[in-house]
This record gives C-alpha cells, sequence and structure tokens, in this order.
C-alpha cells in the first residue's frame, strides 16, 4: 500500500442534476470508521505520496460510491480548508456526476444524500462553539446536519459554485 500524507486530504464535491435542477452528493460515513464515524462528508481521503490531490478525490469518489472517473467531469478546484481539530489541508474539486448508478462501499459509507444546492443559497450556516478557542458552522438541513470542514467547504465556495453552475447551464 502506498504512503499517506497524513497532512493533505482531497474531496470530491459531486453534483447530479435531479429535475434539471443541481444537487450536492453527501456521504454518511460508517459508524464502523475510526476518524468521523457517524459524521456528513464528502467522498475523499489522504493523498497518497505519489498522487496529485484531484487523482485522490476521483480514485476516493471511486472507492467509496462506485462512480468511475470516466463518469465524471472536473467543473473546478474549490478553495482549501484545513481541519481545526487535525490541523489537515482538504483540496475540494466540483465534479459533475454523469450517472445515476452508485455503488456504496459499505465499510465507508452508510448512506448518501441528495442535497439540493438552492438550500445552501437560502440558509445561513450557524455558528457553533466547540471550546473556548474553538468554533465551527453548520448547516440544519430537514433530517440532516451539516458541519465542520465539510460545511466550511460550502460557504466558502458557495460563490464558486454558483458562477461554475451558470456556466454549465449554458453549455
Amino acid at each position: 500500500m502506498n504512503k499517506m500524507r497524513k497532512n493533505l486530504a482531497a474531496v470530491c464535491v459531486p453534483l447530479i442534476y435531479i429535475q434539471k435542477e443541481p444537487h450536492i452528493v453527501f456521504v454518511k460515513r460508517s459508524r464502523k470508521l475510526k476518524r468521523h464515524p457517524g459524521q456528513i462528508g464528502f467522498p475523499g481521503g489522504f493523498v497518497e505520496k505519489e498522487e496529485s490531490a484531484e487523482k485522490a478525490a476521483l480514485r476516493e469518489l471511486k472507492e467509496e460510491i462506485g462512480v468511475p472517473p470516466n463518469y465524471v467531469e472536473v467543473l473546478a478546484k474549490l478553495k482549501i480548508v484545513t481541519t481545526t481539530t487535525t490541523n489537515i489541508k482538504i483540496e475540494p474539486f466540483l465534479v459533475l456526476v454523469k450517472t445515476r448508478i452508485f455503488n456504496l462501499n459499505k465499510r465507508e459509507v452508510d448512506e448518501i444524500y441528495f442535497v439540493s444546492f438552492q438550500l445552501f443559497e437560502q440558509i445561513e450556516p450557524e455558528q457553533v462553539t466547540l471550546s473556548k478557542n474553538r468554533s465551527t458552522i453548520r448547516y440544519r438541513l430537514p433530517g440532516l446536519v451539516i458541519w465542520g470542514a465539510t460545511a466550511r467547504i460550502i460557504k466558502n465556495s458557495l460563490e464558486d459554485i454558483k458562477k461554475v453552475l451558470k456556466e454549465v447551464k449554458e453549455k
């Protein structure tokens, strides 16, 4: 197995169109995992030493939810986020998923969610205090809470995603 870079991770922020409306695909991490069990996030993981962040994100997309690279179009690299507790840099990539067939890796993913992008345009994230010196944000959605690095990726990249969606629509 290749060595992982312990301070660099990459994720795909997968977009899929449902009834002509853009939706973001989230995963609920398996409760059996050591890191972030049961949390809502994006498909992703650590970058291996000999690969690019983009390649790692696409590898993880295939490993976690079964979407191979030939069914994906990389639309943009989004703003990097650093985790508050572990200081891991996360490089997010906005990708368009061109399939409706998902094959969840049950060792890593319990569920998959499709959330309308419009929801993130309509609600503001809440500020959450974790401890005296640390805080984060969260989005409370019907039946779903998205927080931490995942929420910050959305908030920090909202305008960039809107621009890309406008370009995709014009194609």
